[in-house]
């Protein structure tokens, strides 16, 4: 089984981008059409979710945008994943505060009402056929533990019928033990690849439902000591490129649809390595076209 192949970056929409990816004369409003039609990625990831609950009139705008063939996956906001703790702790001063884990998740009850808003809104996507697959990205906090597979567990209830993919922070789920349990509960796993410094999670090309998820986060050395957006500031070479591919086959390998996700996005930089792995994967005539689908692998 080889997978349909979808290329693209996390998000589209970044003022660094002006000049470096897009027109300088181009609006802003028309930044989709042109990465989709222009560029001629077949997906994108929408990234300003997690901080703005997606709406029904933004969902249809995408739709417009974006040619019929072109799919979005859509990253879960952060009062689904990370603002799940019944009462927080002070953090350093300038810093947000942190959850104290002792006081334990919220009820599903107490938190309901965000996934509600959430599904309503994509369901113009789903309806189309053009939703890709939720991303629920959770912090580095939230560790394997028993509460949180519960969690896990009724998250699928929670949004019923669309397909999800988890991207953990914590090494404690790249494990097969952990794998193995999201496979059980038909969970998607979302692999990654990042700079390999203190208890950054590694590369684990682990397929748990019928879609692959790979997200290339850069790997910028450091990652600890830079500001959020210094910290994608990376181009991956062509060789460190081609490390991935293995992994990336042995992937597709095990899915009917895989997503590869630059998020390396400073300066337009995940467009370059996007493109790159366009041409490294897709055959001569698929690349830089929407036209062409199902995309399937280069072998």
């Amino acid at each position: 089984m080889t997978a349909e192949l979808y290329i693209g970056t996390c998000g589209y929409s970044f003022p660094d981008w002006k000049g470096a990816v897009y027109p300088v004369n181009l609006r802003p409003s028309m930044y989709l059409v042109y990465y989709a039609r222009t560029l001629g990625f077949n997906t994108v990831e929408l990234d300003s979710s997690f901080y703005h609950m997606p709406t029904v009139p933004l969902v249809q705008v995408l739709l417009q945008k974006t040619p019929q063939q072109f799919l979005l996956t859509i990253k879960a906001h952060r009062s689904m994943t990370h603002d799940l703790w019944n009462d927080t702790r002070p953090a350093r001063p300038g810093m947000p505060p942190l959850p104290d884990l002792a006081s334990g998740l919220k009820s599903i009850p107490a938190i309901s009402s965000s996934f509600v808003a959430f599904w309503e809104a994509l369901v113009p996507l789903a309806d189309a056929g053009r939703l890709g697959s939720v991303v629920l990205q959770f912090p580095p906090w939230f560790r394997d533990t028993a509460e949180n597979r519960a969690f896990l567990t009724a998250v699928p209830q929670l949004l019923p019928q669309y397909p999800l993919s988890i991207e953990f922070r914590d090494r404690s789920w790249h494990v097969p033990e952990a794998v193995a349990f999201l496979k059980h509960e038909h969970l998607g796993y979302v692999a990654v690849d990042e700079p390999q410094v203190r208890n950054l999670p590694p590369l684990v090309p682990a397929v748990t439902t019928d879609t692959a998820y790979l997200r290339l986060h850069g790997r910028n050395p450091n990652w600890f000591g830079a500001s959020r957006e210094e910290r994608y500031d990376y181009l991956y070479t062509h060789e460190e490129l081609a490390e991935l591919l293995p992994s990336i086959r042995a992937m597709a390998a095990h899915a009917t649809r895989m997503f590869i996700m630059t998020n390396n996005c400073h300066r337009g930089q995940a467009v370059r390595n996007a493109r790159d792995l366009q041409t490294m994967l897709l055959p001569t005539g698929a690349q830089h076209s929407t036209e062409t689908d199902p995309r399937k692998l280069r072998q």
